[in-house]
C-alpha cells in the first residue's frame, strides 16, 4: 500500500481527536466539578476545537498557496477571537495578569513617537539583555507603523497571523525536503493551526517571531546539506543570529545543528555516526554548565544566574513538586507538553485554553518516536540535523524543569510535527503490527487521565 495513501495524518484525524477530547472533556467535568473552569473559558475551548475541526473541512492538498491562505484565515479568525474574549472576561486586550507582553506594550507605547536611535538609547542606558531586544524591537516598529498604541494592539496581531503564515510555508518547504508534497503541505497545516501560535498572537507573546526564523535557519541548513553554497550558508547563519535576539541558547543550537551537518560531509566521520552520537549526548551533559555559566555571562540583567543558583531553584521546584510530577516532567519532553485538560485559576488562560492541540500531540507523537528511530537505523543525516536541535532544546528543558509548558516547547515543534509525518509514512511503508501503536494510544490515555486527576 503506498505511503501516500496511508499517511497517519488525514482529515478525519482531527474529527477523531476532537470527538475524544470533548468526551474526556465531560468526563472530567462530571467527575471534578470543583475544577471545570467558568463556562465562557469552557466555551473558547470548544469554540477552538471546532474552529480547528470546521478548517480542516477547507484543507485542500492541491496548492500550497491555498494551505496559507486557509490557514492566514484560521488564525486571523482565530486570533482576534481570543484578543476579544480577553477584553470581555479579563478586561485586558492581553489577557490574564500578562507580564512579558505587557512590558513590551508598554515600552512600544512609550517610544513609537521617538526616533529608532532615542529608542535603542534607552534600551542601552537601562542594560536590556541581548536575547530581550528582539521583540522590544518588533514592537516598536509595528507601534510606530500603527501610529497609537490602540492601533498598534490590533496590527501586532496581523503581524503575528503573517508569521505564523510565513513559518506555515517553510515547514512546508522544509517538510518537502523529506515527504510528498502533499504530506508536507499537511505538516504545513497542522503547525499553522496550533492553537498556542494563536494564543501568542493574541497576547502579544514573542514565540511566532522567534520561530519563524528558527525554522528559516534550519530549513537554510537543509539546504547547506545537499548543496553547499554561501547564499545557504548566510541565509541559515543570518536567520540563527535573529533568532538570538529572541531566545539566546537558540543560537547555539542551531550552531550545533550547522557544525554536525558539516562533519556528516566526511565519510570517515559518516561511518562511525552511531559513536559519535553518544559522544555528543556526554558531551552535551557535561559541557552543559559551563555554556550556562556563558550565557548568563552574555546576558548580564537582573534575572541572569549561574548554573548553580539555577540548579538550586530547580531542586527546590523538584521537591515541591513530588516524584510523580518529576515524572510526568521527563515523559512530557518526548511526547508533551501532556495537556491539562480542565484547570483552576490564572492556568485556564496559559494552558486550557490550547491544550487541544497539546492532546493531539501526545497522541502523534507515536510517530515521532518512531521516525527517531527510523531516521537514526538509516543513518539520515538530513532528518539527524533537525533531531540535534531538538534533542538540545529538549535536554535544556529537562534540566531546567520547564517541560510542562507549549511555551518552552515552541522552537521545536515544528520539528517533532514534521519528524511525526515522516515517521508515520515510514511506519506504513514497513508494515509494522498495529498492536504496538494500539497500545502506545493506551498509555497515553492512561498517562493523560493520571495527569488531569492528579
Amino acid at each position: 500500500m503506498a505511503a501516500s495513501k496511508t499517511i497517519w495524518l488525514k482529515r478525519s484525524y482531527l474529527g477523531s481527536m476532537a470527538l475524544f477530547y470533548i468526551t474526556m472533556l465531560l468526563i472530567f467535568g462530571i467527575m471534578q466539578l470543583d475544577k471545570v473552569p467558568p463556562m465562557p473559558i469552557l466555551s473558547m475551548q470548544l469554540a477552538a476545537i471546532f474552529l480547528t475541526f470546521f478548517f480542516s473541512f477547507l484543507y485542500s492538498n492541491k496548492s500550497v498557496t491555498v494551505t496559507c491562505l486557509i490557514i492566514f484565515f484560521f488564525q486571523l479568525i482565530a486570533a482576534f477571537s481570543l484578543r476579544y474574549f480577553f477584553i470581555e472576561y479579563f478586561h485586558n486586550p492581553l489577557g490574564y495578569k500578562p507580564a512579558d507582553a505587557l512590558y513590551y506594550h508598554e515600552i512600544a507605547s512609550r517610544f513609537s513617537r521617538f526616533p529608532l536611535h532615542d529608542f535603542t538609547m534607552f534600551m542601552d542606558s537601562l542594560d536590556f539583555m541581548l536575547d530581550d531586544r528582539g521583540m522590544n524591537y518588533v514592537s516598536y516598529f509595528i507601534y510606530r507603523i500603527a501610529g497609537s498604541p490602540e492601533n498598534g494592539l490590533k496590527l501586532a496581531v496581523l503581524f503575528n497571523v503573517c508569521c505564523i503564515t510565513a513559518s506555515s510555508f517553510f515547514v512546508f518547504k522544509l517538510a518537502n525536503c523529506f515527504v510528498i508534497v502533499k504530506h508536507a503541505q499537511f505538516a504545513a497545516f497542522i503547525w499553522g493551526t496550533q492553537l498556542y501560535s494563536t494564543y501568542s498572537a493574541a497576547s502579544g507573546l514573542k514565540e511566532n517571531f522567534m520561530v519563524l526564523f528558527i525554522i528559516m535557519s534550519l530549513y537554510f541548513i537543509i539546504r547547506l546539506y545537499h548543496e553547499v553554497n554561501m547564499k545557504n550558508v548566510i541565509l541559515a547563519l543570518l536567520c540563527a543570529l535573529v533568532a538570538l535576539l529572541f531566545r539566546m541558547a537558540l543560537f547555539y543550537m542551531l550552531l550545533a545543528s550547522v557544525l554536525f551537518m558539516f562533519a556528516m560531509k566526511y565519510p570517515l566521520l559518516r561511518r562511525y555516526i552511531y559513536i559519535l552520537i553518544a559522544l555528543a549526548i556526554f558531551f552535551t551533559w557535561y559541557f552543559y554548565q559551563r555554556t550556562f555559566d556563558e550565557m548568563a555571562v552574555l546576558r548580564r540583567g537582573a534575572d541572569a544566574m549561574d548554573y548553580d543558583t539555577y540548579q538550586g531553584l530547580v531542586e527546590n521546584k523538584m521537591n515541591n513538586a513530588g516524584a510523580f510530577a518529576s515524572i510526568v516532567s521527563y515523559l512530557s519532553a518526548l511526547i508533551g507538553p501532556l495537556p491539562n485538560l480542565i484547570a483552576s485559576g490564572g492556568k485556564v488562560n496559559y494552558i486550557t485554553l490550547f491544550s487541544f492541540s497539546s492532546f493531539c500531540k501526545s497522541f502523534y507523537a507515536f510517530y515521532f518516536i518512531y521516525g527517531i528511530y527510523q531516521a537514526i537505523k538509516d543513518k539520515r543525516v538530513d532528518l539527524i540535523t533537525l533531531l540535534v536541535f531538538w534533542f538540545l532544546d529538549v535536554f535544556m528543558l529537562i534540566i531546567t524543569y520547564f517541560t510542562l509548558h507549549d511555551r518552552y516547547h515552541w522552537p521545536h515543534l515544528a520539528i517533532v510535527i514534521i519528524l511525526s509525518v515522516w515517521g508515520g509514512s515510514q511506519w506504513h511503508t514497513h508494515r509494522h503490527n498495529r498492536l504496538i501503536h494500539s497500545a502506545y494510544m493506551a498509555i497515553v490515555f492512561v498517562i493523560i487521565t493520571i495527569f488531569n486527576f492528579r
